[in-house]
């Protein structure tokens, strides 16, 4: 459950990063995600970076009843007006983080937090029925064969205690998404649990060489002589089990600070 819920949070949680104060549904066939979002500040210049603060909730439902298939893999493209920036940002080894309940996790690698939040599930184990679940997400800068990655270590103490950690690689692309973020989740991780819901806030300043700096930042790429723009930040790419796949663009609405 921990690694499925966890996967799904974080996933909608990133793709939250490209909306405003806005709300979406994703449906196909029995499964249907709805988010809700918002990204501050509402303005942001022209011409570079500047950091925001993500605020998401999402939620994962089968319309039809049952439970909603199981997450395999996605993937998140940032457009390139976009940037996520680690330079100089403490790194977490993941051997801090498994196994490790939040409290422990945040007294190894607070300094390298970048995210937390909270979700709700429910944990279905054979002949036993469904049993709901509550835990903390928590997200942080990390490192993987000399390469940036995130690490999301989710937590929960009921029905049982138990903690996980999944890697959401980052890669340089080209065209009108810049950044890259994917995850697997493989069968032999698999699991009985669903989500139910899940509130995330992606956010984080810190100080290296002496400047202000942040890991998430965007600008407003409006066209000279345009003071307001809509633009496609981010596109989600859901793959579950049984061959379905949901797929969605989310967009920014932002004004030009200067």
């Amino acid at each position: 459950m921990g690694r499925r819920a966890a996967l799904l949070a974080t996933a909608v949680g990133l793709a939250a990063c490209a909306a405003g104060a806005s709300a979406a549904v994703i449906q196909e066939g029995n499964l249907r995600i709805t988010l809700t979002s918002q990204v501050q500040p509402y303005k942001l210049p022209r011409d570079k970076t500047a950091p925001i603060a993500v605020f998401v909730a999402g939620h994962l439902q089968a319309p039809g009843g049952g439970i909603p298939a199981q997450l395999k893999r996605l993937s998140v493209k940032v457009n390139r007006h976009g940037l996520l920036q680690s330079k100089g940002l403490p790194v977490c080894p993941i051997s801090r983080l498994e196994p490790a309940s939040s409290e422990r996790a945040l007294a190894s690698c607070g300094d390298a937090l970048i995210g937390s939040g909270q979700f709700w599930a429910h944990i279905v184990l054979p002949d036993q029925g469904a049993y709901p679940s509550r835990g903390r997400l928590l997200i942080f800068n990390g490192r993987e064969n000399g390469r940036p990655v995130l690490l999301t270590h989710i937590f929960t103490s009921n029905p049982f205690f138990s903690s996980f950690v999944l890697t959401f690689a980052i890669r340089k692309i080209k065209g009108t998404y810049g950044t890259q973020l994917s995850a697997s989740l493989p069968e032999a991780l698999g699991s009985w649990g669903y989500v139910d819901r899940i509130k995330l806030t992606l956010k984080r300043r810190y100080t290296y060489k002496g400047k202000q700096l942040s890991y998430f930042n965007s600008a407003c790429p409006a066209p000279k002589g345009v003071k307001r723009v809509v633009f496609p930040l981010a596109q989600a790419s859901f793959h579950f089990a049984e061959g379905l796949s949901l797929a969605t663009k989310v967009e920014k609405a932002c004004a030009v600070s200067e």
